[in-house]
């Protein structure tokens, strides 16, 4: 095995830094994109030479570790160290094809989700990426075949961590996508009144988790707009604040349960819930807890909440056009799967009637 810094001489007479290895009876070619410049106005000085030079060379050395470390317990610390966000977004820059605007769109989905720009490459695992997918699933902004679309996309990243030697294998193996939200049909992820209600009499291992939850169910926030909701947002009785992902403002009345769940109003600059340094991964972790000790078989995550509003507005009288202005929706489209939803709990209470004998 060997790993050797070669350069290629270019037409203006500069060097094009490349490497030269050879592995398991293979040789291969990996140009690192370094040149110097010999000619014209932007021609490098011998300091400016002698540092790509030296970068190429450290490049060389850290490709070399990768192969060695190769099947072993040990991870080189570049490698461990390497931030997620600058390989993602240097793919990007790179990459050529058709669908770069999408796995952009993939990436900041992602971002806004993980809340945590110091990740690690080697940090994101599986339970991350399922995380990702139910987030993509729950996104009221995302329809139809959207979320699996995302999420096929951002594959395409981990992939070319994988091809780089960054990742021993795809955390997304073992996760299958199927979409519940294709066809403006909403599943299970709702917890109804009577769920809310044992919910807000069970312990959560976080008070200020429990508390901006079920302030969510009453209000239609999702974590985003909860981890910067102040006291300032608060007037008259009232919440006013625009969507973190839409700017879409909002302005509904605060009802006694949503009111009391803040606590004692503080200064207007002052958060209102004091979770904006729990992460949210954590948040929905805590949520977990919280379900399984009241015993409510669902699988809920934080963004649930927004679902849960939606749907109790609609079964207690209001119309699809009001239930859009309170959840900060541009149409009714995106509502709509909040409705058929409704129908269908309808239909199968209907059903649930017991029969009787004439």
């Amino acid at each position: 095995m060997s790993v050797k810094l070669r350069t290629k001489i270019l037409k203006d007479g500069g060097k094009s830094y490349y490497l030269d290895i050879y592995h398991n009876g293979k040789r291969a070619y990996e140009f690192l994109g370094i040149k110097t410049i010999n000619k014209g106005d932007n021609k490098d000085t011998a300091s400016q030479k002698n540092e790509k030079k030296r970068i190429a060379e450290s490049l060389a050395a850290q490709k070399e570790i990768e192969l060695i470390s190769k099947g072993t317990q040990y991870t080189p610390i570049h490698i461990k160290n390497m931030n997620f966000f600058d390989f993602a977004e240097n793919f990007i820059d790179r990459y050529t094809k058709k669908d770069g605007r999408m796995i952009q769109s993939a990436l900041k989905k992602f971002k806004s989700y993980i809340d945590n720009d110091n990740l690690n490459v080697v940090d994101i695992s599986p339970d991350i990426m399922e995380g990702f997918k139910e987030s993509l699933l729950q996104d009221p902004l995302l329809s139809g075949e959207t979320p699996h679309n995302y999420f096929t996309r951002f594959k395409k990243i981990l992939r070319s961590a994988k091809i780089k030697g960054l990742i021993p294998e795809m955390p997304t193996n073992e996760i299958r996508f199927s979409n519940p939200n294709k066809g403006d049909t909403l599943h299970k992820q709702i917890l109804e009144m009577d769920e809310l209600r044992i919910l807000s009499k069970t312990h959560c291992g976080n008070d200020e988790v429990k508390k901006a939850f079920l302030f969510c169910c009453y209000t239609g926030l999702g974590l985003a707009e909860i981890r910067v909701l102040k006291w300032s947002n608060i007037k008259n009785g009232r919440l006013i604040i625009a969507r973190e992902k839409t700017k879409a403002k909002t302005d509904n009345p605060l009802n006694t349960a949503a009111s009391r769940l803040m606590g004692e109003p503080g200064e207007p600059a002052e958060r209102i819930f004091k979770i904006n340094n729990i992460s949210h991964v954590a948040v929905n972790k805590n949520l977990k807890h919280w379900l399984k000790r009241a015993e409510i078989d669902k699988k809920i995550t934080f963004y649930c909440a927004r679902h849960s509003f939606a749907c109790l507005l609609l079964m207690n009288g209001a119309n699809l056009k009001s239930v859009a202005d309170a959840m900060g929706h541009k149409s009714t489209k995106t509502t709509l799967k909040y409705l058929n939803h409704v129908e269908r709990l309808k239909d199968e209470a209907i059903n649930n009637i017991p029969d009787i004998e004439l």
